[in-house]
């Protein structure tokens, strides 16, 4: 061999893991643990099961107790091989004249350890006369170790003094001379040899298997621990966020802060819980699966032909409880641990106020369908109905689609021209702008056009948002903002010469009539109050930007109920969250967040405040975002 025995055995591979000493008539738990007999006994107690010290996996004992356990023969014969032998006494006294007389020597042949005057006597007898006999100095000499495990033999446990010779094809199991002639008289046998080389092939490919799980259970505990250190990385950036705001406002504030921090802890209580149960399951599923690949592996470097023959069908039945066993699934998306911002009076100041949330995903699903079999399949708008259901703008296919809450399909239906924007009125219509006609189509919730709104824009691409009483609409080629009543009658128009011709528009209305719009290629947000006076902006008008408060392209905007605006930032792939007055708060999703392909296009908040985000190639992400 390459290597000698010694080292191609791990570091405590042949100790018991309850004594820490060499295993003494090792006995095989399910998990294929093994452990001293005597150590088994001592921990069994009055139970009838045995949990296992190592993986804490159960193993139903047999009506005959720990002796009714299968004793692990391949460890015994290398416990006798490579275990400490030194300051052991001499096995012939022991056995012969019940005395204790240290031991000097071993014979490889019989593995018993001699004293000085049996080892002269082992040389001179006519039955051991051609028998090798060693110092114990020696024992630690490669060569020796190699010569004596080539002549230990694996005794059968049915007749000890008889030794392996044969398999049974039969009965898949081994057989010495006595089993042949009594037990297996009509049976298939054949030699060790044969049979052990179809074993250790089988054993190879089972290994090879364990392995392939072994690291896949390897990246899903690493990729658990990442989310782990994430989501604690949040927490902690959010206490702090808390802190630093607390100490702005008076003393009567402060008393809350602790209450804020109570909440998130409460918050992530239930997905660290969740996360951590996957992890303890996913590293328990681990130690199995490697400690089974080790013993397999070890077997498969070490063992006999009989010793992998006698292990074959207890290897057998773990390797098919792992294999039942599913890896958990990868997850769909980080856990986000938000701030989100309230604005509440108090003392006659308006201070800013927080309550912390968990941006957790709720479901997430592809809009793009069967028939959808081009490879330009591009989402434009996203709105969302008072039942929760998902209505979407496919710019490329001209249509319309509605989602249930779940992800599926209810129905889609073509439309006059390319839908750019879409929103849902408070009596649940849906309203379509499209940039080839000046005119608003109105759907109800079964998807039938109910009635046609003209327009006085342009045909250019325009922007829609819809309230209780109004109708905004975003004429980018005429650089103003038209306020329609829900006849089509035109009530007022704002002018922003910020706009410009051809580009994506958004729109959004607040609670407090805010009006909100977003224009692509000047990479700004707009905010007009409700007279239309231009409030402020968010972003640097013509110039793109990475940074907090700056935007590269932005698309969609939605308000929550707190009038904060959520923007969809295309090129930067982020969701920013913005306070009323246009300051940058935080991003409610980063690059992190969206694969290769995934540019975020528009946003919508559900009846339950649920944020709606979809993507440009038609992915919809669900995330809880408020109480």
């Amino acid at each position: 061999m390459a290597t000698s025995l010694k080292e191609q055995i791990p570091n405590k591979f042949l100790q018991c893991r309850i004594c820490s000493d060499d295993l003494k008539t090792p006995k095989m738990l399910r998990c294929l643990h093994s452990f001293c007999r005597d150590c088994l006994v001592k921990c069994k107690g009055s139970s009838e099961n045995l949990a296992c010290t190592v993986c804490h996996l159960g193993t139903n004992l047999p009506p005959e107790g720990v002796d009714g356990l299968l004793t692990n023969v391949f460890l015994e014969n290398l416990v006798d091989i490579v275990g400490s032998k030194a300051n052991k006494n001499c096995s012939i006294c022991q056995q012969l004249y019940d005395k204790q007389v240290e031991s000097t020597s071993l014979c490889v042949q019989c593995q018993n350890i001699l004293c000085a005057e049996c080892s002269a006597c082992h040389n001179r007898t006519k039955f051991t006369l051609t028998h090798k006999v060693i110092p114990l100095g020696q024992l630690s000499d490669a060569e020796v170790l190699e010569k004596m495990r080539s002549a230990q033999k694996v005794k059968c446990p049915q007749h000890p003094d008889e030794v392996i010779k044969y398999f049974c094809k039969s009965c898949k199991k081994v057989a010495c001379r006595d089993c042949a002639i009594l037990g297996h008289r009509s049976h298939d046998l054949t030699g060790l040899g044969e049979a052990g080389n179809t074993a250790r092939n089988e054993l190879k490919s089972k290994t090879a298997t364990l392995q392939t799980i072994s690291n896949n259970y390897h990246k899903k505990v690493k990729e658990i621990n990442s989310r782990k250190k994430m989501s604690d990385k949040q927490q902690q950036c959010v206490k702090q966020e808390i802190r630093v705001w607390a100490d702005k406002v008076c003393n009567e504030i402060k008393e809350h802060e602790e209450s804020l921090i109570k909440t998130l802890q409460s918050s992530v209580q239930k997905e660290t819980k969740q996360t951590l149960a996957i992890r303890d399951k996913t590293e328990l599923c681990l130690g199995t699966t490697q400690s089974t690949h080790d013993f397999g592996d070890n077997t498969l470097r070490c063992g006999h032909d009989a010793e992998v023959l006698f292990l074959q069908s207890q290897m057998d039945e773990k390797m098919s409880e792992i294999e039942k066993e599913p890896i958990e699934p990868p997850f769909k998306t980080q856990t986000q641990i938000q701030l989100q911002k309230e604005a509440v009076d108090l003392n006659a100041e308006r201070l800013a106020f927080f309550e912390c949330s968990v941006i957790t995903p709720v479901t997430v699903f592809k809009t793009k369908s069967e028939d959808d079999d081009d490879e330009k399949y591009w989402v434009t708008d996203i709105s969302v109905l008072h039942n929760g259901d998902i209505v979407i703008a496919s710019w490329d296919k001209e249509r319309l689609k509605l989602f249930d809450k779940q992800g599926k399909l209810k129905w889609a239906v073509d439309v006059d021209g390319v839908p750019w924007n879409v929103a849902v009125t408070p009596d649940d219509e849906i309203m379509v702008t499209s940039g080839r006609t000046p005119h608003i189509d109105v759907f109800d919730g079964r998807g039938h056009k109910v009635r046609k709104i003209p327009t006085i824009v342009s045909s250019l691409c325009i922007g829609l948002a819809v309230d209780r009483d109004r109708i905004v609409i975003v004429d980018g080629a005429n650089k103003c903002i038209h306020i329609l009543d829900h006849t089509g009658k035109t009530m007022k128009v704002i002018k922003n010469e910020h706009f410009t011709g051809r580009c994506f528009c958004y729109a959004a209305c607040s609670s407090n009539g805010d009006i909100i719009i977003s224009v692509s290629v000047t990479h700004c947000v707009f905010i007009h109050t409700k007279t239309g006076d231009l409030l402020t902006t968010y972003g640097t008008p013509r110039t793109r930007g990475d940074g907090p408060g700056r935007l590269s392209d932005p698309r969609g905007v939605c308000t929550d109920s707190y009038n904060n605006i959520i923007i969809a930032d295309f090129n930067n792939r982020r969701v920013h969250l913005v306070s009323p007055q246009g300051q940058f708060i935080r991003c409610i999703l980063t690059p992190d967040d969206f694969e290769d392909g995934e540019e975020p296009t528009s946003v919508a908040l559900t009846p339950e405040g649920h944020l709606v985000v979809v993507t440009y190639n038609g992915l919809v992400k669900v995330l809880k975002y408020m109480k």
